[in-house]
């Protein structure tokens, strides 16, 4: 009997550990899935990227400041929920798959609370890039009504979890961890502080802070044991203007560091306190020359210009070298019904979600209603580094013409690890697909007709010499594809005219338009269906 009391009251005495240790491992592995998926861009979006969001789509906005900063001011139709109660208020906001972009001073709390979000199991959260600040900075209205929203049933989430994210919520202090780089710098003179930067290889490889250890964000779990041991450690994280360096910062301390701070600001702040680096004399990569990119992208383009057709995409996926399909029409487009195994990414939802797209050299075909979409995305896609990534041209109504079968079962899509792309570069590609408006910049054939009466835009015709002579609206420029980059002297040099491009149909006047709109220019468009809407509107081509 006293050795069976002995035994029980050792049980008791090892149950809870053995119960730590296994919440701990829950968490562990959370953090480390969450961190080998990070989205490209990681979660940012601009003043200019949220207010196409909002007039295209519902938005919970989710302002994460003090009560009494909102009530200073806030963006309209955004509610208040302070950074340290947010685990507290799940359910105040919308399902996990709502899209949710968070609102701070700056940019850095929201950082906090999108990572927190997202490892809680919140599918589309982002954070507004430049904060509370950068939407008065573009003068865009603001009020200082509260705006309230009613209360749910907060979402099954798991236990653990949530209460390490919590824990780690409640207990940021004052300041929100965050060390001015003039105060870092008076702390590095003194010593005692790891500098971990969290940036990418090629940012690193034009200028870090002296001392500094590189670990990439995207490899930051995986690269733990570069960590200081000592969790009481002092620890500063930097990126480039703070929003990587918030993500690190709280794995970390839900890892059980104590003492880490974000950089305010990032790098870019150092930079502008006129702080020194060290690292730019080592071979840093050319400034991006993305007009010299899109030319020799459109030099080594096949005969196809990345087309396929019906026929031949429907034997492709009867054979073992199946293509994997990406339908990139609305949601409810993609109900309605779609190609059998493609997943549905919307085109404007694209540039966030690259994780969803299987490898850069993968057999890929994108998939619309016309084949103008699915232009678009394969462009940017190629350009992004996609080497094997085609459009099915026509789309989907060119399948259903050539009495090819649709489906209504929706394809689960599997993330997987987004790739790096040239920061400036997704910059560029990201921001095109964002502004994209409902209507994709499509005009029709009678609609162009008449302005080629009333207010004539510039018309390009995009077709090679043989499509050109068997007939062409009057008064365009002819201008193939092929030779539209080393041509550039004879595109209009006001980068706010008026542009309308066609082919036959509409493929190499959607990636024409790509170039000119990722290159500047504000106002280019497309002729929907190229010639042949034309025709079919019976409206006159010439040849003379």
């Amino acid at each position: 009997m006293k050795r069976l009391i002995a035994l029980l009251v050792i049980l008791m005495m090892v149950m809870p550990v053995i119960g730590v240790a296994a919440q701990e491992d829950v968490v562990l592995a959370r953090l480390e899935e969450y961190n080998a998926n990070l989205p490209q861009g990681y979660g940012l979006v601009t003043v200019e990227d949220l207010n196409v969001m909002l007039a295209e789509k519902a938005v919970t906005l989710l302002d994460v400041r003090e009560a009494e900063e909102y009530a200073a001011g806030h963006l309209e139709e955004s509610f208040n929920v302070p950074l340290r109660t947010i685990a507290q208020n799940l359910n105040l906001l919308p399902d996990l798959d709502a899209p949710i972009v968070v609102v701070c001073k700056g940019g850095s709390r929201a950082a906090l609370a999108m990572t927190a979000l997202q490892l809680l199991g919140y599918t589309d959260v982002t954070v507004l890039k430049g904060g509370y600040d950068a939407w008065v900075g573009e003068e865009l209205p603001t009020t200082t009504d509260a705006y309230t929203v009613e209360a749910g049933t907060a979402p099954d989430v798991d236990a653990a979890v949530l209460a390490a994210v919590d824990s780690y919520l409640s207990n940021i202090p004052q300041g929100f961890a965050l060390v001015k780089p003039t105060d870092l710098a008076a702390e590095l003179v003194e010593g005692g502080v790891t500098v971990i930067d969290v940036r990418s290889d090629e940012e690193w490889g034009k200028g870090y802070i002296e001392g500094a250890q590189h670990i990439w964000i995207n490899e930051f779990m995986s690269r733990r044991d570069e960590w200081p041991q000592d969790k009481d450690a002092k620890i500063v994280v930097y990126c480039g203007i703070g929003q990587r360096g918030g993500i690190a910062t709280v794995l970390l301390n839900l890892m059980g560091y104590t003492n880490v701070r974000n950089m305010s600001g990032g790098l870019t702040a150092w930079n502008a306190a006129e702080l020194p680096l060290v690292g730019a004399e080592a071979a840093a990569p050319a400034e991006l020359d993305l007009a010299k990119l899109i030319g020799d992208y459109v030099a080594a383009l096949p005969a196809s210009f990345n087309a396929v057709r019906a026929a031949d995409l429907s034997a492709e996926l009867a054979s073992d070298n199946k293509p994997f399909l990406v339908d990139v029409r609305t949601s409810d487009e993609y109900a309605e019904g779609h190609i059998a195994d493609a997943i549905n990414v919307p085109l404007s939802d694209l540039a966030a979600n690259l994780n969803l797209l299987p490898a850069q050299d993968a057999n890929l075909v994108i998939v619309c209603g016309s084949g103008h979409r699915s232009a678009l995305a394969m462009t940017a896609l190629n350009l992004l580094g996609y080497s094997n990534t085609r459009s099915l041209i026509s789309g989907v109504g060119g399948w259903k013409a050539a009495e090819l079968p649709l489906v209504t079962d929706p394809v689960e899509a599997t993330a997987g690890a987004a790739p790096t792309a040239d920061p400036t570069l997704f910059e560029k590609v990201s921001a095109f697909l964002n502004s994209i408006p409902a209507g994709y910049w499509t005009v029709k054939a009678p609609d162009l007709s008449a302005e080629l009466v009333d207010n004539p835009p510039v018309v390009l015709d995009v077709r090679t010499d043989g499509e050109w002579a068997e007939g062409r609206i009057e008064g365009a420029i002819h201008m193939p594809l092929r030779d539209m980059m080393t041509r550039q002297a004879d595109w209009p040099q006001d980068k706010a005219a008026s542009i309308v491009i066609y082919d036959n149909p509409t493929h190499r006047s959607s990636m024409a338009m790509a170039f000119l709109r990722m290159l500047g220019y504000e106002n280019v468009r497309v002729l929907g269906g190229g010639v042949g809407a034309w025709k079919g509107a019976e409206l006159p081509l010439v040849t003379d």
